[in-house]
């Protein structure tokens, strides 16, 4: 039932014909004939066992799995995973393909990447694999007939350079490392090949720049947010007073990190920001500009005394939400002080109503913040809420006084 078993460095691979069942339970033993420790349950027909010591020989069955129980163990196959001269390179547990025109496959081979000396494959013509990402080569190891050479491609089949092996079973510098290869080819008229490998490194893709960076000031701060970038390690923070720049770095977070504060900014002064974000392939473009200017006082947070007489306070916001508030006189009062300071350019930009009775769960209170650029409308409606006072007249509040906030 096991067709195929491969070893190379701290890794066995196993393939075997399906049989209609559900699943297929991989087994594995340290002894020949067993016991078998049950090590995985997949629904394909592979299985890649990276759970092994070098040096190790391993014996291993696959069962079928269905709703009627599992079958008896096929038979059993053993394998040694180890590290060799032909382990660690780009073509490790891969699948070539053969053929005598490059991109046209007649066929399909492992045993040139199998990490085993003795096995052997025919080529006529030629055996190649295309990468699904460029990657860059610095040598090779090529063990069967002489007189092959090597060829490397980039994604549109252009051939980048030719490369002739003048070692047998020897791992060979280039000249030079060939860059940006998408697919590399052995070429032979015919002749018996043992192992085949290409040793370097993928080419990173280049980082994508933040998108949707957004800026809000406060008292003697900036608050920073962006959208995530795949593979990015951490991000740059870089900030200007000029529009468009030069920015300065002025912080870092890590890639799980989507915001940032900056605290060393000065009230009153507007700032531009940019954010790059740093992975393995470098840094990326600057994401889109945002700025902001900090400012004292962000909030007014009304006075929490009673007054005796209260007022429905009903705001309607500029996205259609109307907001109802049960409030005394004197937070009504101070809203309204705030608003129209607001109106006249003065004091903070943003109101905290107390939610009172509304605190559900563990809290002592819940305010909401209100926007003073999202309230288009607001009504007061006032009652006697019969606990006395002065009939719900309270002196207005002066936006100027800084002990009413």
């Amino acid at each position: 039932m096991i067709t195929w078993i491969q070893a190379g460095d701290k890794s066995v691979d196993l393939d075997w014909k399906a049989t209609g069942a559900e699943s297929y339970n991989v087994r594995r033993s340290a002894s020949p004939g067993g016991p078998y420790a049950l090590i995985a349950n997949v629904k394909g027909t592979a299985y890649a066992d990276e759970s092994v010591v070098n040096g190790t020989t391993y014996y291993y069955v696959v069962t079928s799995v269905n709703a009627a129980g599992e079958s008896a163990p096929s038979l059993e196959r053993s394998i040694k995973p180890e590290a060799t001269i032909y382990t660690g390179g780009l073509l490790d547990r891969k699948v070539l393909d053969l053929g005598t025109t490059f991109g046209k496959s007649t066929g399909t081979t492992r045993i040139m990447t199998d990490n085993d000396q003795y096995s052997m494959q025919l080529v006529r013509g030629m055996a190649w694999y295309s990468f699904k990402t460029p990657v860059n080569i610095e040598s090779i190891i090529v063990y069967g007939a002489p007189g092959s050479k090597i060829e490397f491609y980039r994604a549109d089949e252009t051939l980048i350079d030719t490369f002739v092996p003048t070692l047998n079973n020897k791992i060979e510098n280039l000249p030079s490392p060939m860059e940006n290869v998408t697919s590399v080819v052995l070429k032979h008229t015919e002749g018996n090949f043992r192992e085949w490998n290409v040793f370097g490194k993928a080419v990173e893709p280049p980082v994508a720049a933040p998108l949707n960076l957004t800026a809000a000031g406060g008292d003697k701060k900036v608050t920073l947010a962006w959208n995530s970038v795949n593979n990015a390690t951490s991000y740059n923070v870089k900030r200007s007073t000029t529009a468009g720049g030069p920015y300065v770095t002025v912080g870092s977070v890590t890639g799980a990190t989507y915001t940032y504060t900056d605290t060393n900014v000065v009230n009153g002064t507007t700032y531009y920001y940019v954010v790059t974000a740093v992975a393995p392939a470098g840094e990326s473009a600057p994401s889109n500009e945002a700025s902001a200017t900090p400012k004292a006082g962000d909030v007014v947070i009304p006075p929490e005394e009673e007054s005796g007489d209260s007022a429905i306070l009903v705001i309607t916001l500029n996205n259609g939400t109307e907001k109802e508030y049960d409030l005394s006189m004197n937070e009504v009062n101070a809203f309204i002080a705030w608003y129209e300071g607001r109106a006249a350019g003065k004091g903070p930009v943003m109101f905290a109503i107390d939610k009172h009775e509304n605190n559900k769960g563990p809290f002592k209170n819940r305010k909401d913040y209100i926007l003073y650029d999202k309230i288009i409308t607001f009504e007061v409606n006032a009652y006697d809420n019969g606990k006395g006072g002065n009939g719900g007249i309270t002196p207005p509040v002066n936006p100027e006084d800084p002990s009413n906030y």
